[in-house]
């Protein structure tokens, strides 16, 4: 236990039994309290860990939270149920969706393959006004959000059917004289029944077609629940104790999930603050909050007040600020006290407003408040610019970049948004339309390719004179005036491109771009990165490639034609994967970031800015296709909600702030006349009367033309990665360690720079003979029994066609494991002796580093004793001498006895291990002792040691002539 948590801290952990709301103000020490409350339940209470369910509001957050208990605990794990409320449902439907007529194997779509399923079926859907034959494709991201609000509110098609029925039965009954009133009453009463009959198909299809959405992830794990009791009963009796972080943004379905879970036993701890809550646009509900203790009437209530962060002086103006939303805080509505008092008890300079007249002129005195703050005692990693939208960003970082000061952007990290991955899109679009010219100048002018600004401008000249597209102009090339060297470098574009162009009907979208990586060069200039800047451009270029593999694995199509589609609807709906990212705290920079994005961090300095009217607060976005107010289940304030919610963003800016907190604003924006009023936040939080006499003392700066010494050239931005950061090796698995001592280029490229490569037969081959294991005996473990006559139909659903050299090749291959599968478990299957576990995941610790894997298979050997099976579909068999040194077996035994979970933490003489080689049809089995295990933790640590200060050359190996990065290997 930490002997530094405070009074309200402490009784919080401790809390034995029944529903606890705990109330964590900013900077009070939240995330601790979670973590320290999990690990007092392990260790004190010796609760199991897979009987703990903690769920959070982000990946980032069980993350942390996961690294915080990991680094609590003694021992490893196997099941510790820490994840978001979608994976948390993810991970429960894959187990149970058969349980309900669902497939357990279903396809998780995202909004934009969402629309791109509504667009293909349309026509299926008997639409009228939300179909327009000028434009059928109009309300389809607004169908899609409508659908994703009414699964938020738990609301079925049927119950919606139901009620625009009923509606239009009301209407019958009123007076039989049409006026305009009824006639528009009418008319959106035929919008809701055709709403409704849209829901009920866009339902069956996705069944149909054995898909889902993000909404429906809880929305079927709650029928599940509700419709199998047996089923809901095995999770109530796991789960003795549940956790949910971020409790005031989430929703009336995740509430009513965790309420479920949580059943009579009612162990259920909430952590949150009201006054925090900003996420209502994803369909949070404030109201769960609100309204815990009407639900769990005995609910404890403990309220963190005391506050780490921030000064006297910002915690009491932002206190000032937020009472503004009563009545309709926790603070009135529970009668409790929720000011925050600083645990330093230091008081803090004034919060200072900076009033200029144009937003260029407000983001140079913050630029210059920014320099005279680090000729003093801050550095620039100090300082952040929270901004309420992220195009308010632009004005600063032209400042910046004349000032020459480093920054970072900490936007939302979008990965089709960075350049490396536009470059690559853009090539894309040009093999999808070769007349796209604007796409083709893109790739004419990455790096790469060597053209010089004036080469691509005698190019466009001739497209222009001739009356060519660019691709044409390209053709032709022999027509213009340029040097015969440029010529060639042109010609070897053209003709790179035409090849590529001719894979389309045969290859997909992934393949082809990985041509385009070889043949251009650039695969091999990933491999020569130096930098950390490099690094995130090779690791970002290998994200697309993952997601492009992700689309070819649950897609039937990934042509170019398919991919751009995706890609160009993904960017519309503002969808997009995240992008790497260094470890920015490291960056002596500013940072510049919204206030969503800058919730959890904190500052020594922040500046909150552009703040006037219609920039904060914004003005409201309505919903495309609003859901009925009679289906939205929450307890509306009764103050205006929008501008409550932006009161409170604003709280959470202000909040951020440990030391210096500086609002700013301007009178004017872009090239708007209009004078602009300064928010009614800053005058709620400062005084009205402190903020006239500041508005009045300053007399805002002459408009006029910046200094020609303002527009000296930026050098270019403090080069944020130029050094490599050596940072020490958290997690190994044995995969990793084997690549290392094969090659440690090999494991650089593979596992840091996650370099791209297609997948090799063999690896799909073992992949789908896996696969196919594991679903032979998860059927009969629950319950479904399957005969062997049903392995073919098994093999097929899991094959993996990647890597194979022809159809023939792959024909081959699939009856060859048909054959296997067949023969193995004809010799080896007992519906007596089922496994205990099938593709058990694990983690343990040694020391500060995480060891991880996954388990193929338990099985019991009776006395407590265990048995761990790895398949093996290769056909390299060790000899004993081998055997007993193996690193893969070895780190299985330390997680059977590392691990405390009731299915492992043995001894180890209680575990034995074994390798089944399938095509041999020969088991192997060994053990390992407990000195040996011993040993095995030294050498691991030594490894990563290795690794960490490995400067990653090839090792010469055998099997450099093989292996798939060869082309970019000089050794």
């Amino acid at each position: 236990m930490d002997k530094k948590l405070n009074k309200q801290q402490l009784e919080a952990v401790r809390h034995e039994n029944g529903p606890l709301l705990i109330i964590a103000g900013a900077g009070t020490g939240k995330t601790t309290v979670i973590s320290e409350r999990v690990s007092y339940l392990i260790l004190e209470k010796k609760i199991n860990p897979s009987e703990i369910l903690a769920l959070t509001f982000t990946e980032k957050a069980a993350l942390e939270m996961e690294e915080r208990i990991d680094k609590k605990m003694p021992y490893g794990y196997t099941q510790m149920w820490i994840s978001t409320f979608h994976s948390f449902c993810d991970r429960i439907l894959r187990q149970e969706a058969i349980h309900v007529g669902l497939n357990p194997n279903y396809k998780l779509l995202t909004e934009a393959e969402c629309i791109l399923l509504i667009r293909t079926n349309l026509f299926k859907f008997d639409l009228n006004y939300f179909r327009p034959l000028g434009n059928p494709n109009k309300f389809l991201s607004g169908l899609i959000q409508h659908f994703s609000r009414l699964k938020d509110e738990d609301i079925s098609p049927n119950e919606y059917l139901r009620w625009a029925q009923g509606q239009k039965a009301t209407l019958r009954l009123r007076s039989g004289i049409e006026n305009k009133n009824q006639k528009d009453d009418k008319d959106e009463i035929e919008k809701n029944i055709e709403l409704a009959n849209a829901y009920e198909a866009y339902e069956e299809l996705k069944t149909k077609e054995g898909v889902m959405d993000f909404s429906d992830l809880i929305s079927n794990t709650l029928s599940l629940f509700r419709a199998r009791k047996n089923i809901l009963k095995n999770y109530q009796n796991q789960f003795k104790y549940i956790l949910v972080d971020e409790f005031q943004d989430t929703n009336y379905v995740q509430n009513q999930l965790a309420q479920l879970l949580a059943g009579e036993k009612k162990n259920i701890t909430v952590v949150g603050d009201d006054d925090q809550s900003i996420y209502r646009f994803r369909g949070s509900s404030i109201s769960n909050i609100i309204q815990f203790k009407k639900h769990y009437p005995k609910a404890k209530i403990i309220t963190l007040t005391q506050n780490y962060r921030s000064t006297k002086e910002i915690l009491d103006r932002s206190y000032d600020l937020i009472q503004n939303n009563n009545p309709d805080r926790l603070e009135i509505k529970e009668k409790i006290d929720k000011k925050l008092k600083p645990a330093g008890n230091i008081k803090g300079k004034e919060i200072e407003f900076l009033f200029t007249d144009r937003v260029e002129n407000e983001a140079d005195l913050v630029a210059e408040k920014i320099l005279n703050l680090t000729e003093k005692e801050y550095d620039f990693k100090d300082i952040a610019i929270l901004v309420r939208a992220n195009d308010h960003s632009q004005s600063f970082i032209k400042a910046f970049e004349r000032k020459r000061i480093p920054f970072q952007f900490l936007g939302p990290g979008r990965l089709f948004q960075r350049e490396e991955v536009k470059d690559l899109i853009a090539y894309l679009k040009v093999l999808y339309n070769f007349e796209d010219s604007a796409s083709l100048y893109r790739v004419l002018t990455m790096p790469i390719f060597n053209l010089e600004s004036v080469e691509i401008a005698s190019i466009l000249i001739l497209a222009k004179k001739k009356n060519y597209s660019l691709f044409e102009a390209l053709e032709k090339i022999d027509e213009s005036f340029l040097k015969e060297i440029t010529k060639e470098k042109v010609n070897i574009i053209y003709e790179m491109i035409k090849r590529h162009l001719s894979l389309i009907p045969k290859e997909t979208a992934g393949q082809i771009l990985y041509y385009f990586l070889q043949d251009s060069g650039l695969l091999n200039q990933l491999v020569n990165a130096n930098t950390n800047k490099d690094d995130i451009i090779a690791k970002n270029i290998a994200k697309l490639f993952d997601k492009l593999k992700s689309y070819e694995t649950e897609h039937d199509s990934a042509t170019v034609f398919d991919i751009v589609d995706w890609i160009d609807l993904s960017m519309q709906v503002g969808e997009s994967p995240l992008a790497a990212n260094s470890d920015w705290t490291e960056n002596d920079a500013v940072n510049i970031l919204s206030i969503h994005s800058s919730k959890g961090l904190e500052f020594p300095v922040v500046f909150l800015v552009n703040l006037v009217s219609q920039r904060f607060p914004t003005r409201e976005r309505q919903e495309l296709i609003p859901i009925p107010t009679e289906f939205i289940k929450e307890i509306l304030p009764s103050g205006d909600f929008h501008l409550e919610e932006e009161r409170r963003l604003f709280y959470v800016g202000m909040t951020r702030a440990k030391s210096l907190l500086f609002f700013t604003a301007a009178q004017y924006y872009g090239e708007g006349k209009r004078e602009r009023k300064i928010s009614p936040f800053v005058f709620e939080a400062l005084g009205s009367e402190n903020v006239e006499r500041i508005i009045s003392a300053l007399k805002p700066k002459e408009t006029g033309q910046l200094s020609l010494l303002n527009w000296e050239q930026a050098q270019e931005k403090k080069d944020l990665s130029n050094t490599k950061q050596i940072t020490p090796i958290t997690y190994l698995s044995y995969s990793q360690i084997k690549t290392f001592d094969i090659c440690p280029l090999h494991y650089k490229l593979r596992y840091i720079l996650k370099i791209p490569t297609p997948q090799s037969s063999a690896q799909s081959f073992g992949t789908s003979i896996h696969s196919t294991f594991r679903d032979f005996y998860q059927n009969w473990l629950i319950g479904k029994k399957l005969n062997l006559k049903e392995i073919p139909f098994l093999i097929e659903k899991n094959w993996v066609s990647d890597g194979y050299q022809s159809k023939d090749h792959e024909k081959k291959a699939l009856e060859k494991a048909k054959k296997l599968v067949f023969d193995y478990l004809e010799k080896n299957f007992d519906q007596k002796n089922l496994p205990l576990s099938l593709e058990l995941p694990f983690n343990f610790n040694i020391g500060n580093l995480k060891i991880g894997g996954r388990i193929d298979r338990i099985d019991s050997l009776g006395k407590n004793k265990i048995e761990i099976l790895d398949y093996k579909t290769g056909t390299n068999i060790p000899d004993e001498k081998s055997l007993a040194k193996d690193m893969q077996l070895t780190i299985y035994a330390l997680a059977a006895t590392e691990v405390n979970d009731k299915l492992l933490h043995k001894k180890p003489e209680e575990v034995v291990l074994s390798l089944y080689y399938i095509e041999e049809a020969k088991k192997l089995t060994t053990t390992r002792t407990g000195k040996e295990l011993e040993e095995a933790k030294k050498y691991i640590l030594k490894k990563a040691e290795e690794i960490t200060n490995s400067d990653f050359k090839c090792s010469g190996n055998r099997f450099c002539a093989n292996c798939e990065f060869k082309i970019l290997c000089n050794g």
